[in-house]
């Protein structure tokens, strides 16, 4: 199914006004314990609304072990902190409607606030390799837990207006008030599949590569929810050390991550 859908799905999808963009950094490091068993850390830095602001800081760590040459597990946890932005919401139910002038929506804005998140993965990945280009498919299931957090929510409201003669004039709007706002603590649970093809280019220190994964909740199933384009290159600087960066685009919105663009810089070092 991936593969039909890598074959039939534009690699990136038009620019649309609602999509955002950012930079995504994220450091590396693995530690070998034996042939089969090897430790991993990371923490990643994400930036959004056009690298104006601060999307989200995490840190993880988990252990991998190879059973055969083409097949591996993983598990893990990741520390997210989290940061939402502003958010409009309209009330399309209730609108002002002034003959001649306009239809006017009241609004209430959630002001942004900063929220923790838990997040353990289990992995299996398998891969081959078909001449100079290696595939490899991996199976995340992952549960992430959301903590309550608390904002402001202000509400504002379109006032009606007349002139000296009582007729209807441009309305304004006013905000009505300010008050808390607890958002309630949630939790999903994830399948992630990613399809990744990598190209070992000869003589080249330079290795290109592209992805897709497919996001499905399986806790609330309507089959999948966002699609997650990736391309770049890894540039190895020597044996322990390498550097990758890609493009990524993703096609829709959801609790964890905004629909959008992103520039991602990797740096990878085995200890």
């Amino acid at each position: 199914m991936l593969i039909a859908v890598m074959a039939t799905a534009p690699f990136i999808g038009a620019t649309a006004q609602d999509d955002e963009f950012g930079v995504w950094t994220t450091l590396e490091a693995s530690k070998k314990i034996n042939k089969k068993l090897k430790l991993d850390f990371e923490a990643e830095l994400r930036s959004i609304d056009f690298v104006n602001d601060i999307e989200r800081i995490s840190f993880g760590a988990g252990a991998s072990y190879k059973f055969t040459k083409w097949l591996k597990a993983s598990a893990g946890y990741i520390f997210i902190y989290s940061h939402s932005l502003d958010e409009k919401k309209t009330k399309w139910d209730d609108p002002l409607i002034i003959d001649g002038i306009g239809t006017y929506y009241d609004y209430n804005i959630d002001h942004d606030y900063w929220t923790e998140r838990h997040r353990f993965h289990l992995s299996v990945t398998g891969d081959c390799k078909i001449g100079r280009v290696e595939l490899s498919l991996r199976e995340r299931l992952q549960f992430t837990r959301t903590n309550s957090a608390t904002t402001d929510e202000s509400k504002y409201r379109w006032q009606q207006n007349f002139d000296e003669s009582y007729n209807e004039t441009e309305p304004t709007i006013s905000l009505k008030e300010r008050a808390p706002e607890l958002k309630e603590a949630k939790e999903n649970t994830t399948l992630r599949s990613r399809l990744t093809a990598k190209w070992d280019i000869p003589k080249c220190k330079v290795n290109p590569f592209a992805s897709i994964e497919l996001y499905t909740r399986i806790d609330k199933w309507k089959g999948c929810d966002k699609l997650r384009y990736r391309a770049g290159a890894s540039y190895k600087i020597n044996k322990k050390n390498d550097i990758s960066l890609y493009y990524m685009y993703q096609d829709a919105h959801d609790d964890d991550e905004p629909k959008g663009h992103a520039i991602g810089i990797e740096y990878s070092i085995e200890l």
